[in-house]
């Protein structure tokens, strides 16, 4: 991890070659007594922004929040589970290296695809048009990713039309919602 430092005013990381806070724009070699005054400036500045009138309505926050962060948890957990199938298939005695790699990489690529979700959950609590953008993408990555992984490897276990139309009703729902959170948080934003 490249060098970084903590803001004392709230408690943000940043980059090393940052000269303030990207959060609350605080330099990070405040004295004392003018971290204590920041620390007040902070907090009455987010004080003053949780006044603000919000027009994005909440329930369109909340459907894609949670469509994300169960996806998260379910990522997450499945690389998990691959995790211990790759210990199963190593002390089974499989030595195709290829197929253990295989597990190694899918494990690893369903544990990040579950961290970003995690994080695009948050962004889209906080309303952030990036979080949105970055849902749908995720949800058409995913939906042309499992009609793949059921037609590469497991052919002819599942109606192949039902894989599409399952991943089409989940994926697509959850496209739906970031598209709509989207919708709704530009249309509605309130001048800076």
């Amino acid at each position: 991890m490249a060098e970084t430092w903590i803001c004392r005013v709230c408690w943000q990381r940043n980059r090393a070659r940052d000269e303030v806070c990207w959060r609350c724009k605080s330099a990070p070699d405040l004295e004392d007594d003018r971290l204590e005054a920041r620390r007040k400036e902070h907090e009455g500045e987010l004080a003053a922004r949780a006044q603000r009138a919000e027009k994005v309505p909440d329930a369109v926050v909340a459907v894609p929040v949670v469509v994300f962060r169960s996806y998260a948890k379910a990522w997450q957990r499945g690389g998990m589970g691959l995790v211990g199938v790759l210990l199963l298939m190593a002390f089974g005695g499989v030595t195709d290296v290829l197929w253990l790699a295989l597990t190694v990489g899918f494990a690893l690529g369903l544990m990040v695809v579950g961290f970003v979700s995690g994080e695009v959950a948050e962004g889209m609590r906080n309303r952030e048009t990036w979080a949105y953008l970055a849902g749908i993408a995720i949800s058409v990555a995913g939906g042309i990713g499992s009609v793949l992984a059921f037609d590469v490897f497991a052919p002819g276990l599942v109606s192949p039309t039902a894989v599409r139309w399952v991943s089409l009703l989940v994926f697509g729902g959850a496209a739906a919602a970031a598209v709509a959170g989207l919708v709704m948080l530009l249309r509605n934003r309130l001048p800076a």
